[in-house]
């Protein structure tokens, strides 16, 4: 077996030019610490902790009260904010910090960093949000001209002033907020929902089979971003068409399709999301909590108790989440559905899918976790080096030792390949410099390890 070093220089240059197409949501990150200059800014909550918030957050009271409510809980969450709320946060408060954002920003940035060659669509594109990539004139972005789909380098592409801002409010385990504690180091994000925003992109949907015969692979995400005012008669019609899309960008050659899912807390966004979307992936990336939402969605019985990022890690969990994966997956009759948690990896799949590209992703993505972890961000391959200094977890090995005795299959040093599933630990930091976008670090550097294995480059 080739040693750690070895095997992590010979993913990267698997990786060497991989075309892989990119959509939809990128905006700019706006990081703000939760500390008492911020309560100072907001209002206090009627019920620190306990009141559960609206959506869309409209006031500062009701934006504190969501801040709470995720500290007390001890998992990450995300709700929308109304636009005239989004504007006044904009115009008042100053965050710490800002990074690239949406799940396809991210996602789209550490595939520049190691060396891919992704083409990127998102519906607004401000010269702030180009300059938040770290590599911009790698990218390249579909444009339409007489039904020919050609490419632009991003800062060619763009389209408008207004920039896109989402609101991350980061925590860690212990930090008091309006006297409530928090459990765990995670955050809360206060996401815009420009009106703009269609699941639309007019001349590139009907000739998106081009961008097909292009590409290996497609990471999607950013269906959660509709809300009420994008849609006149529900969300049915809109998905619908993006299903099509997805169907037709397929067409164009052997495209695989990774759908990166997110919480909502709109129901019948949900019900939509997991009625058209999600059955159109080859693979769905999900973390605990998102699985929790799906299992639910899908009808398949709430899971009471479900074991969270909230509540102190137990081995036995992983059979839990082993049983709710293979629910939804057979559920949405997609070939793989794969959970980051926070001490392992795991995917259930198709006895066609690959389980060698599989096993593979899913270790690579635990280096590329913790070097994010460690980092704050991946800004060239040489900076995955920082991953491979942390061990894989010991609990994340003994849950999956646990599973592998549970399925009668054997583990070696924590690492499980079968033809329907695979898991390996998670690399953990244990001070980490930011924890957001660690979930989309996992998913798209799995995705395109199994891309680059599965087709021998």
């Amino acid at each position: 077996m080739q040693d750690a070093h070895a095997q992590l220089e010979a993913d990267i240059a698997a990786l060497e030019a991989l075309p892989v197409f990119i959509a939809y949501n990128a905006n700019v990150d706006a990081i703000v610490r939760v500390d008492e200059k911020l309560e100072s800014f907001l209002e206090r909550p009627a019920d620190p902790g306990a009141d559960v918030p609206p959506s869309p957050l409209a006031s500062k009271r009701e934006l504190a009260a969501a801040i709470a409510h995720t500290m007390a809980a001890g998992q990450s969450d995300e709700i929308a904010m109304t636009d005239e709320f989004a504007t006044s946060l904009e115009s008042e408060l100053p965050p710490d910090s800002q990074q690239i954002g949406g799940q396809a920003g991210i996602m789209t940035n550490l595939l520049t960093a190691l060396g891919t060659a992704p083409i990127t669509y998102t519906y607004l594109l401000s010269e702030r949000q180009v300059s938040m990539f770290e590599h911009p004139e790698t990218i390249r972005y579909p444009t339409v001209e007489d039904s020919q789909v050609s490419y632009v380098p991003l800062p060619e592409a763009v389209n408008t002033d207004r920039t896109k801002i989402n609101w991350v409010f980061e925590f860690r385990e212990g930090d008091e907020f309006f006297d409530v504690t928090a459990t765990e180091d995670t955050r809360f994000i206060a996401a815009s929902r420009p009106p703009e925003f269609d699941l639309t992109a007019g001349d590139l949907d009907k000739t998106i089979d081009q961008v097909g015969e292009d590409v290996d692979g497609a990471l999607l995400a950013g269906y959660h971003n509709l809300t009420p005012d994008h849609v006149k008669d529900g969300y049915e019609e809109t998905h619908r068409h993006a299903r099509e899309v997805i169907r037709r960008l397929r067409s164009g050659g052997d495209v695989d399709v990774h759908i990166e899912y997110a919480v909502t807390h709109d129901d019948d966004l949900r019900a939509s999301m997991y009625e058209w979307i999600l059955p159109a992936a080859n693979v769905v990336g999900a973390d605990t909590h998102e699985l929790t939402m799906l299992h639910d969605d899908a009808n398949l019985g709430v899971v009471a108790d479900p074991p969270s990022e909230a509540t102190p890690f137990e081995p036995d969990e992983i059979l839990e989440h082993y049983r709710m994966l293979e629910a939804v997956r057979e559920g949405l009759g997609v070939d793989c559905v794969q959970l980051h948690a926070m001490e392992y990896h795991l995917a259930v799949m198709e006895s066609s899918h690959s389980p060698e590209a599989v096993r593979r992703g899913l270790e690579f993505a635990a280096v590329n976790a913790a070097a994010k972890a460690a980092r704050g961000t991946i800004t060239s391959p040489d900076d995955l080096e920082t991953g491979l200094a942390y061990e894989p977890s010991a609990m994340g090995r003994e849950a999956i030792e646990l599973l592998a005795e549970h399925i009668d299959e054997p583990a070696e040093d924590g690492i499980l390949e079968t033809p329907t599933v695979a898991a390996c630990p998670n690399r953990v930091v244990d001070e980490p410099a930011g924890t957001v976008g660690i979930g989309d670090i996992v998913s798209s550097s799995s995705f395109i390890l199994e891309l680059a294995v599965a087709t021998d480059r």
